[in-house]
Formats: C-alpha cells, structure tokens, sequence
C-alpha cells in the first residue's frame, strides 16, 4: 500500500475527496451537525443559515469534503515545498487525512476544515520568511491570515503565539515585525465591527462573542473501539518522532529549523487541550497537523522498506478499525 504513494503523478489527490467522503460518511451518525446557530463565530454561523432547510447535512457533508480535501492537498504542498522528502510526495496529505478521520467525531468538521485552511496560510508565510531580508510584509499577512481564520473558529486565533515562535526559529527577534503582525491581526475585527455596527446597530454581538469563548463545554469520550487503535496510534508516533531524533543531526539546517517549529506547534496545541479542552475539543486538529509531519518522514524512508510498510499496513488498519463501531 504504501509504494502506491511513491508516485508522483499529482492525480493521486484525486482519492483525497474520496477519503474524506468514507470518513464522513461512516461517522455520520456522530458527527456534530446543528441545526442551532447559536456558540458560533458570526461567519460561520451565516453559513449554517445559508445551507439550512431539508437539504442541511447533504450540503454540510459536501462543503465538509470540499474543504477538507483542500486542507490535505495545501498541507501536502507545504509539505513538499519544504523538501522534508524526496519520494513518496503525496504522502502527507493522505496522512493527514487518516488521522483526521480517527478524530472526526470530536469536533465540528466543517467549521475546523474552512478555518485551518486560513491557518496553514499563515504558516506557510511564516515559514516563506526564512532567509528572507525583510518579511514585515509576510508578518503582516501571516496574521492577517490568522485573523481570518478566526472568524469561523474564534479559538484558533490562540495560536498567535507560533507567529513569536517562528519568528524566533527562522529570524532575528524583530519588534517591527511582531507589531505589523499585531496590526494584520487586528484590522479585520476592525472592519468588521465598524461595518457591522454600522448596518445592525447591535451591540450582542460582543456578549454572543464572549459565549463563544468560555462557554463551550466539550466532552473527551472514546469509545471501546476507539482505544486500542489509539495506542497503536501513538506508538507508531513515538516511533516517528524517535527516528526523526536519531536522524536531527544528519539533516539540513533549515530542515531543522522545520522541525523545531511544528514540534513546538505540536507542544502548544497539546497544552491548549490539556488545560482548555472545556472550552474547545477543537484543539486536536492541530495535533493531527503536526503529528503527520513526523509520521510522512518516516514512512518515507528508503531504508528496511518491508518494516515501514509492515508498520503503515498497521495505522491504517488501526484507523479502519476505529471506524467499525459507527458502522453497527
């Protein structure tokens, strides 16, 4: 199954919609529609109006499938414009994908989908700054980006911080463009009120926001089927993680650096869910993000290719069983 990915023929992403329909379509039964608007960003919550009526989980699967495809197939791009591998260059995203589908249930995916496409956005300009002379402009959209992103899932925009932390990874400390990035953060909600307030003449919106923010309260439950998987799961993790370890020294620099910054994505996205989950379960997908990373790199691998292939026949199997209980 795996050297089926050593291709690089780029149709290869045509099962990616394909892959997120079997997701959806097997956790139909979990999965979070809502009718209610309410606990919603306000963009967000135009579009459940918009697709509302007899049609309302055709049109949400849909959308869910458009851009959860297009998350998987920019990341694979990123992915490979950072020359983290050489074979196997439609890998990531299919990765992604899988662990996405293990989590599904866990968050609403057509909000999270359409907000962490905005997101990888702003990491690819935070990443594009490496080596560059003068970034203050990709600081700017980075968080411009951010800011976007947040106007359909408001807790991403938590995530700040990994603008600081690339900054400090891929440059020098500079206060111009961590305030041009305060600025890119900004002008949106500035907009945005200003013509809201405009047109409505309505000031609940700040007290919906605030709901928005500390009122949600998200379960963790997995269920039987779920936690064997699980542990395979993060075995075949650690066990990425660790080849990836034994190799850092051998690998280039600005690889490193690549390597630093989603690790630490990874540790910022763990603390949110640990100490935040109450608020948002939503946290998670982040992990999936950057947990795919290390995953993509070992199975990439040339070296002891029966193992590899032995260990990939396994997540996936690992996975596919996590789904039979939202068949029954």
């Amino acid at each position: 199954m795996l050297k089926f990915f050593k291709s690089k023929n780029p149709l290869i992403v045509i099962f990616y919609p394909i892959i997120a329909f079997a997701f959806l379509y097997f956790n139909f039964k979990s999965l979070n529609f809502k009718n209610s608007t309410s606990d919603y960003p306000f963009f967000y919550k135009s579009v459940l109006i918009l697709i509302q009526g007899s049609f309302f989980k055709l049109y949400y699967i849909i959308l869910s499938v458009v851009f959860l495809s297009a998350v998987s197939f920019f990341f694979n791009q990123l992915i490979r414009n950072l020359k983290l591998i050489h074979s196997f260059q439609n890998l990531h995203g299919f990765i992604f994908l899988i662990l996405t589908g293990f989590f599904l249930p866990f968050f609403d995916v057509l909000q999270v989908s359409v907000s962490l496409l905005f997101f990888l956005i702003t990491i690819f300009l935070i990443i594009k700054s490496l080596r560059k002379g003068l970034a203050v402009f990709d600081f700017f959209n980075a968080g411009f980006s951010l800011s976007v992103a947040s106007f359909f899932w408001f807790q991403i925009i938590y995530f700040y911080p990994i603008i600081i932390i690339g900054l400090l990874i891929f440059r020098n400390l500079n206060f111009r463009e961590i305030l041009t990035s305060l600025i890119g953060l900004f002008i949106p909600y500035f907009f945005f009120f200003s013509i809201y307030f405009f047109i409505n003449s309505d000031f609940n919106i700040i007290y919906d926001t605030y709901l928005i923010i500390y009122n949600k309260n998200s379960l963790f439950q997995f269920d039987l089927h779920q936690i064997i998987p699980g542990i395979i799961l993060i075995l075949i993790l650690l066990i990425s993680s660790f080849h990836i370890l034994r190799k850092y020294r051998s690998t280039e620099s600005d690889i490193q650096d690549y390597y630093i910054f989603y690790f630490l994505l990874f540790l910022l996205a763990l603390s949110y869910l640990i100490f935040l989950y109450k608020n948002d379960f939503s946290f998670i997908i982040i992990l999936v993000l950057t947990s795919a990373v290390p995953l993509g790199v070992y199975f990439a691998e040339d070296n002891r290719p029966l193992v590899r292939e032995l260990i990939f026949d396994l997540f996936l199997l690992a996975v596919i069983f996590s789904q039979i209980g939202f068949l029954r």
